[in-house]
């Protein structure tokens, strides 16, 4: 696999704010800063030995526990358990006093010279036990909770009794109502890493920091990011080159916690170091602390491989929310943020689909495949497709049953269920495909089951209808007393035709019809489907009739007409395909006789008899005719010889290169008699029988010059 490389890398940031808080005059006060007017002084003596201050901050801790609900379960000031996890190292003039003193930018800077070594000489120590506790941050069980608290509780409280500070105070009340404003933050896509601040609304009159980190959102192929429990503290000294790390365990989780804290005790000039303030500094009213964090997606970050391939990725951010707050609310099983979370970027307001697919079939089905996501498509859980028409009359709509998965879309747009944004349907068009020029499709998300109310659309590009009068003729041909027409004729706006004829015409006889014959049932074309996949029944758009020759006469221009009709009799309400006329009314009728003598009891005949209208009547008979008697002497069919000098002679006439013939008549039983005046008769004819005449049989001859035969003839 190529190497990977990041253009966004992880991003820490901080935020502390302390509200106003209710005053003993009544009145209030707010601040976007701290107000460090409003803070209770230090007592003189909070910055000991550390053998003092640890006994100081053990009857404080005892002393504050007496203050709670005696109902809720209070959380201790565990110092032995984060001493055994974990230790703070505070750099060397890094004092109360100094954190106190930060009034401006100027005073910030200059501590941070100090406090900067904190995240070099802090580092997460990884606990075993939490390392094999995975864990998924969208769905963190009560007990994640609960044990993710009581570490940064204690961490916190490690902090302040390093400086004979009180511990803070934690209960189940504490962390459900922490929880409630975390996750208010989270419905409301607020983020640090968004642009986002402290939310009044949210936090009222609370004491709150917020640190906020982005993380691997597991969504590249292939790439697996650095547990969270394996940074280091210089890893967050740069900011925007924080590498990329992911949550799996409590260890992760843990870890998140503790660099979230260092980065505020430690690395705040930028927030003039009020994070350490609120933990360290501030006399808090509420003396009750919990954390939680807010979840939110960052999208359309981007990456490429070594090898120069480009992908796109998502990162999670998640805003650790630190809170002084009370409830009411002691349910532990409350805790988890199952169900809470928003996968998706809820502050994407766009409306995104595409139509990777449309096509008509043959059996008027309009078959649809695409995507259609959008965060507005939330609390409507109803998707329809609806078809109009060129004027904007709706066809039909189907209710989407059964999304298809589309990772590729939620890849692109973290939009709600975007995941399942796909759709896959074919829709009936019916009847109204006819007399169709343009489809609309419209998406629609509602949360009416009949589709009709509280909708958002998407309109697709139209969609072009073939309304194409499509057709051939394979074979036209006379057999016998019948012609047989066969070809196929296909086109959409024979979708309301069920009857389908074959009508043959006389346009040199003012279109009169000379017969017509009912499709009974269409021959399969898969050709034809395979050539207009989009057009209605193109897979049986064949045919193959027969037709009396009776009224038919191949020396007029002779038409056929395909035509779908909703009329059983073909008359009415129709779309018709006239094909080009088969037979001409100006066929040449081209002949000449090489050879005619008497030889014994035979008589000799050669030449040729060039017409095409042999493509339909395929019999030649040779006939001699005594023009005296006015009757037949012979006949015979022939089978004619090549002559291609007669093809280039008539280029115009197709058949003229298979034109000759050759033969004799034997008149043995039948003399010639002396005197008489006798004729060739060269017949072209439908009848493969006799002598071509046969009764509703179609015939063209040619008559030679007639010769008067004398007995030096013989």
């Amino acid at each position: 696999m190529a190497g990977l490389t990041l253009t966004v890398c992880g991003v820490a940031l901080f935020t502390a704010q302390q509200e106003g808080y209710a005053s003993t005059d009544g009145t209030s006060r707010e601040a976007t800063t701290v107000n460090v007017n409003a803070v209770s002084p230090q007592p003189a003596n909070t910055e000991q030995t550390q053998s003092t201050l640890n006994s100081q901050s053990g009857s404080q801790a005892a002393q504050a526990s007496t203050q709670v609900d005696n109902a809720a379960y209070l959380y201790s000031n565990n110092l032995t358990q984060v001493n055994n996890v974990q230790s703070i190292n505070f750099p060397n003039g890094y004092t109360l006093r100094s954190i106190r003193a930060v009034r401006d930018q100027a005073s910030a800077n200059s501590l941070e010279k100090i406090a900067i070594q904190g995240m070099d000489q802090n580092n997460y120590q990884s606990d075993p036990n939490a390392a094999i506790d995975n864990v998924d941050i969208n769905n963190l069980t009560p007990d994640q909770v609960s044990r993710l608290n009581s570490y940064g509780l204690n961490l916190v409280n490690r902090a302040r009794a390093e400086f004979g500070q009180a511990p803070f105070n934690q209960n189940n009340a504490t962390i459900n109502a922490t929880r409630n404003m975390a996750l208010q933050y989270q419905d409301k896509n607020e983020s640090l890493l968004l642009g986002g601040w402290h939310d009044t609304s949210i936090i009222t009159f609370h004491s709150e920091n917020i640190a906020a980190f982005q993380v691997y959102n597991n969504d590249i192929p292939g790439y697996v990011a650095t547990p969270f429990a394996r940074a280091q503290g210089h890893d967050f000294l740069i900011q925007n080159k924080i590498p990329l790390f992911s949550i799996n365990n409590m260890d992760d989780l843990q870890a998140l916690v503790y660099y979230g804290i260092m980065g505020m005790l430690f690395n705040d000039a930028s927030d003039n170091f009020d994070h350490a303030k609120n933990f360290l500094v501030f006399n808090q009213p509420i003396t009750t602390m919990a954390l939680y964090p807010s979840l939110t997606i960052t999208t359309n970050r981007t990456g490429h491989w070594s090898n120069g391939d480009g992908f796109s990725f998502g990162l999670k951010n998640i805003d650790m929310h630190y809170i002084w707050t009370t409830g009411s609310d002691y349910n532990q099983a409350h805790f988890s943020n199952s169900g809470t979370v928003h996968s998706w970027n809820t502050s994407d307001n766009g409306n995104y689909a595409y139509l990777d697919h449309a096509a008509i079939n043959n059996a008027e089905m309009l078959n649809v495949s695409g995507w259609h996501a959008t965060n507005d498509s939330e609390g409507r859980p109803y998707h329809y497709l609806i078809v109009l028409d060129q004027n904007n009359h709706e066809i039909t709509r189907v209710l989407v049953t059964n999304p298809v998965n589309r990772p590729d879309v939620q890849r692109v747009h973290n939009v709600y269920e975007a995941d399942r944004s796909g759709f896959n349907q074919q829709i009936n068009l019916g009847a109204a495909l006819a007399n169709t020029n343009t489809l609309h499709l419209i998406s629609r998300y509602t949360d009416d089951p009949a589709g009709n109310g509280n909708y958002v659309d998407y309109s697709f590009a139209p969609i072009t209808v073939n309304q194409g009068n499509n057709a051939y003729l394979d074979k036209v041909a006379a057999n016998g007393k019948n012609l047989t027409i066969a070809g196929w004729h296909a086109t959409n706006r024979a979708a309301n035709k069920a009857y389908h004829y074959i009508i043959v015409v006389d346009p040199s006889n003012g279109n009169h019809e000379v017969g017509r014959r009912l499709v009974s049932d269409g021959i399969n074309r898969p050709d034809v489907a395979r050539v207009y996949p989009n057009i209605f029944k193109a897979d049986k758009a064949g045919f193959r009739v027969t037709l009396p020759l009776s009224a038919m006469n191949f020396n007029h221009a002779l038409q056929i007409i395909s035509r779908y009709s909703s009329d059983p009799t073909g008359n009415s309400n129709y779309v018709d395909y006239w094909f080009p006329p088969f037979t001409s009314r100006h066929s040449a009728n081209r002949a000449y006789l090489d050879n005619f003598r008497i030889s014994g009891n035979k008589i000799m005949v050669a030449g040729w008899h060039a017409n095409d209208v042999t493509r339909f009547e395929q019999h030649h008979y040779l006939i001699l005719w005594d023009n005296t008697a006015q009757h037949q002497v012979a006949s015979q069919k022939i089978q004619n010889v090549s002559r291609p000098d007669v093809a280039r002679a008539y280029p115009d006439i197709a058949t003229a290169a298979g034109s000759g013939f050759n033969t004799s008549f034997d008149l043995t039983t039948t003399p010639i008699i002396p005197g008489h005046s006798y004729t060739i008769v060269s017949r072209y004819s439908t009848d493969n029988t006799g002598n071509g005449n046969g009764n509703g049989q179609q015939y063209t001859d040619y008559w030679f010059a007639p010769r008067v035969l004398k007995r030096e003839d013989y």
